[in-house]
């Protein structure tokens, strides 16, 4: 009868106890409240390039992510981290009011992805 090494025991025991920690955020969404923040802060990001667009230009914004690229007031476009690739946000602002709406497009989904209203009624 061949013994089992303590080595091997130890090794078989770290494997299982690895898969399980990789396994663990999946199971749980534990990364949950950090894509929540992470579409939050894209969003101040957003609002506050649509702000100054509007108050450099005089005008209203009814465009996109890639228009404020494109005029240098946003770096990159922005996607919500929760689904993916071609999740846009919806934007616009009124220059006259001072309105301006950036939502996620995921905001049915997940309804904690919403700008706080202390960034909106600056």
């Amino acid at each position: 009868m061949k013994k089992i090494s303590i080595y091997k025991i130890i090794s078989i025991i770290a494997f299982i106890i690895l898969v399980f920690v990789l396994m663990l955020p999946q199971k749980y969404n534990i990364n949950k409240k950090q894509k929540t923040e992470e579409c939050i802060r894209n969003m101040k990001t957003i609002y506050e390039a649509i702000k100054n667009y509007m108050q450099d230009r005089n005008e209203d914004f009814n465009g996109t992510a890639q228009d404020l690229v494109r005029t240098g007031y946003l770096k990159r476009t922005y996607e919500c981290p929760e689904d993916g690739v071609g999740d846009k946000y919806i934007m616009s602002g009124n220059h006259v009011t001072g309105e301006i709406i950036v939502k996620c497009p995921n905001e049915i989904a997940f309804p904690d992805h919403k700008l706080p209203e202390s960034i909106i009624e600056e």
